[in-house]
């Protein structure tokens, strides 16, 4: 079974050569979408593999699947 995330909870991801990090700022179990920095992003989230948005420790937001992140 998948380790799913909370909250707050610390999680890292794949980003270019290296590794971007941050916390769970909210779950979403379904489609979502939301405009990060003027771009349009997407994501389909379901109950098995769901999106988060994250806060990144560089302030920024990204949206990611459980299945791109791991703990940190």
């Amino acid at each position: 079974m998948i380790e799913t995330f909370r909250k707050g909870t610390r999680v890292k991801w794949n980003w270019g050569q290296g590794v971007g990090r941050g916390r769970i700022a909210e779950r979403f179990d379904r489609h979502v979408e939301r405009t990060i920095e003027g771009s349009l992003i997407r994501r389909n989230g379901s109950t098995r593999d769901p999106a988060f948005l994250i806060t990144a420790d560089n302030g920024g937001h990204v949206l990611k699947l459980r299945s791109e992140l791991s703990a940190a």
